[in-house]
């Protein structure tokens, strides 16, 4: 089941409207700091469930209707989207965008290596995606059939060095009898 809420001064005047499920509403996990602070310094919060509903759709609906109906009418609100799902209306600021994009400039991401199979690439990526998956260095078999029989001659680092021993194999050891095919009547 999903609602939506307000987050209000003790005078009534509403300050964050949010959409949700469970205890959400009454959680302060997962919110951004400057929330917490504003919730934080006022004598007291009145939280208040608005309205529920069967889908989360039509909760993100209403969410967007409240925080349009409450910005039309001048009040304050420190969401900083419009509602709905993600950041829907969220413009980073421009001083910010600047910020962000001079700290960017000429940066450089750690790179690091693999140590089992010797991939190299950016380190957080790395260990988050490839680490997890890693098999180690890829494993060549070298395997063969000499006079009917399949014959494993064992594991090589290379496609070249398992090509490599079966030519040895076969060297030594020719190719065998031929096998015969016989036709059923």
């Amino acid at each position: 089941m999903y609602y939506t809420y307000t987050y209000s001064k003790l005078d009534g005047t509403v300050f964050y409207v949010g959409k949700g499920k469970g205890r959400r509403a009454f959680s302060s996990s997962d919110r951004p700091s400057y929330f917490l602070q504003h919730a934080f310094e006022q004598d007291g919060i009145t939280i208040r469930i608005i309205r529920r509903f069967e889908t989360e759709a039509e909760a993100f609906a209403h969410e967007m209707e409240l925080i349009r109906h409450y910005r039309e009418q001048g009040v304050f609100l420190l969401n900083r989207t419009a509602g709905g799902r993600g950041n829907n209306g969220y413009v980073l600021p421009a001083e910010l965008r600047a910020r962000k994009s001079e700290q960017m400039t000429g940066y450089q991401y750690k790179k690091i290596q693999c140590p089992h199979c010797g991939f190299v690439g950016g380190e957080t990526s790395t260990k988050r995606w490839h680490f997890d998956k890693c098999r180690g260095l890829k494993i060549y078999k070298a395997r063969v059939t000499h006079n009917g029989r399949r014959i494993f001659l064992g594991n090589y680092s290379t496609k070249e060095a398992a090509k490599e021993a079966t030519k040895a194999f076969y060297a030594q050891n020719g190719r065998g009898k031929p096998m015969t095919v016989v036709e059923a009547t």
